[in-house]
């Protein structure tokens, strides 16, 4: 008796597409957009890969939307992070700086 036939998707019934990562991508974009646009642009990607059979492509294209999604929003989260700390050192220098004049030196 031969072996059975291995197990296929069944007639009519396609497989679940990859997860593109879109949600990094828009984040990205939201954050720091210089990395969002590549990001997008691999995450908007995906899809028509998966539907084309290149199953392989696709999830390349979905694990650079998801690198690059995830640096930009790294970096953005950094970069506004220094920026607030920049603001805050400004005002505080400010402050001093007011505090140490005294009426007669108005």
């Amino acid at each position: 008796m031969p072996a059975p036939p291995p197990y296929s998707a069944q007639f009519g019934v396609a497989p679940v597409p990859l997860n593109n990562n879109l949600g990094w991508a828009i984040a990205s974009l939201l954050i720091c957009w210089p990395f969002g646009i590549p990001s997008l642009i691999k995450a908007l990607q995906v899809n028509s890969l998966w539907y084309q059979g290149q199953h392989a492509q696709a999830q390349l294209a979905a694990d650079d939307a998801k690198k690059w999604g995830k640096i930009g929003v790294i970096l953005g989260a950094c970069g506004y992070g220094l920026l607030v700390l920049l603001v805050i050192a400004y005002f505080v220098i400010i402050f001093v700086a007011l505090g140490s004049i005294t009426v007669s030196q108005l």
